[in-house]
């Protein structure tokens, strides 16, 4: 049975603020969630109001569910940067331990790209962590074989390909390429909906104007569908990023992120 995360993004300390994380671990185990993904922007400033990270893993634990996914590293060319995200990602990862860490690049795959790409997973990977990578339908590595080349050309056989709903749909690859992307390079999926597009800036239309499943234009049926029937059982992380709930009552936020998204994979 798939795995049903909720994604704490929507709060994140990168649009600013110190989210309530405690909050929203019990508010997803409440709810029925076996999981909570969160970002490394929240877990830095919750450690820089002097929180411990290990404090987190004692409640997650106790409330009975786990963190299997931590975002956002950003893959490019240059060491310095890698480093740095790495300083900030390990003692998380450490302390966490996620099944996976969600990789984001603006560049388009090559060996420069591939090189630090190796490197981060080498660092994680001696916590147990892998590297999700993430097509965006706004940046270079728009699709599922952007994706996979940057993995391959990187030789990193147990990174994974993070399919997100919003991407799938309004970037360039169909059904077909859904169906051909092997069960085993799946790294997980994330899901999400939305309405019209209202706006130029696509930027501006993901990070703020998602819906919950259902409730937007997304054929999530047969995106559920067509996973399920070739025998997809792993993660499904619930990401819906919405200026309209950012900042409002978490509780009904994540209970409504359940009620919406479990009818698809239960």
């Amino acid at each position: 049975m798939t795995s049903l995360c909720f994604n704490a993004f929507n709060e994140s300390a990168y649009f600013g603020g110190v989210p309530d994380l405690a909050r929203q671990i019990d508010a997803a185990a409440r709810v029925g969630f076996d999981a909570i993904g969160l970002d490394v922007f929240s877990l830095s400033a919750f450690r820089q109001g002097g929180g411990r990270i290990e404090a987190l893993a004692e409640r997650m634990a106790k409330a009975g569910i786990r963190c299997p996914e931590i975002a956002a590293l950003m893959i490019g060319e240059d060491a310095a940067a890698t480093e740095a995200q790495l300083a900030e990602f390990e003692p998380a990862v450490a302390a966490l331990r996620p099944d996976w860490i969600l990789v984001n690049s603006d560049h388009a795959p090559g060996p420069a790209t591939a090189g630090e790409f190796r490197r981060a997973a080498d660092r994680l990977g001696r916590h147990g962590a892998r590297l999700a990578v993430e097509f965006l339908a706004i940046s270079r590595v728009h699709s599922i074989a952007d994706a996979l080349e940057l993995i391959d050309l990187a030789g990193v056989a147990d990174a994974g390909v993070l399919v997100d709903t919003w991407h799938f749909f309004l970037g360039p690859d169909d059904w077909d390429s859904l169906a051909k992307l092997p069960l085993e390079r799946i790294a997980y999926v994330q899901f999400d909906d939305h309405p019209a597009i209202a706006a130029d800036d696509l930027r501006e239309e993901t990070i703020d104007r998602r819906v919950f499943p259902g409730e937007g234009l997304f054929d999530l049926e047969r995106f559920s569908r067509t996973l399920r029937a070739r025998g997809f059982d792993g993660l499904v992380s619930v990401e819906v990023l919405s200026k309209a709930w950012r900042g409002g009552d978490i509780e009904s936020f994540v209970e409504r992120a359940w009620r919406t998204s479990a009818p698809y994979w239960r």
